[in-house]
């Protein structure tokens, strides 16, 4: 039984990181090659949402490379959603004027990501605990219900886009 929740404890750690490690480098290309990607469709992967989708997937899935490929592609996609919403709100004047001194767009967005490190760490491990909160919610008798309601809050928050 320990054995379980220790592969369980590392995968998913480890699942996460890939993901995120992933995103890390998807945001950077993104920034490097000065194209406006429309983040508006990851506003759905917002912590409700994930942590109905992790319920769901931690009650229905027994295979556990299946599971931890599913928790990465979440991580990935959770993380990526994160960067750049906060790379992206940085005051345009202030990229402007970065820009204007002479910085090339390779620079900026190393900047930019270097800046939002701490963030990016933050995220992972609140993904990570919500990926370990929702394998405990998962063993309840009720994780179907709980899933499906996380994924309609979920889903109501991304629509007012609420944060």
């Amino acid at each position: 039984m320990i054995q379980a929740f220790l592969h369980i404890l590392f995968g998913s750690l480890i699942a996460s990181l890939v993901g995120s490690l992933a995103s890390l480098f998807v945001a950077l290309e993104i920034i490097s090659r000065r194209s406006q990607i429309r983040y508006q469709p990851l506003f759905l992967f917002n912590e409700m949402m994930m942590a109905g989708i992790l319920i769901l997937v931690w009650f229905f899935l027994d295979n556990l490379l299946a599971l931890f490929l599913l928790i990465g592609i979440l991580s990935f996609t959770y993380q990526l959603y994160k960067l750049l919403v906060g790379i992206y709100s940085v005051d345009k004047r202030f990229r402007l004027l970065v820009l204007s001194l002479g910085v090339s767009h390779r620079e900026y967005a190393r900047f930019t990501i270097e800046r939002n490190l701490g963030r990016l760490f933050g995220n992972l491990l609140k993904f990570y605990t919500l990926s370990l909160v929702t394998f405990l919610v998962a063993m309840t008798p009720y994780a179907f219900d709980v899933g499906f309601f996380s994924i309609i809050v979920g889903l109501v928050l991304s629509l007012f886009q609420v944060e």
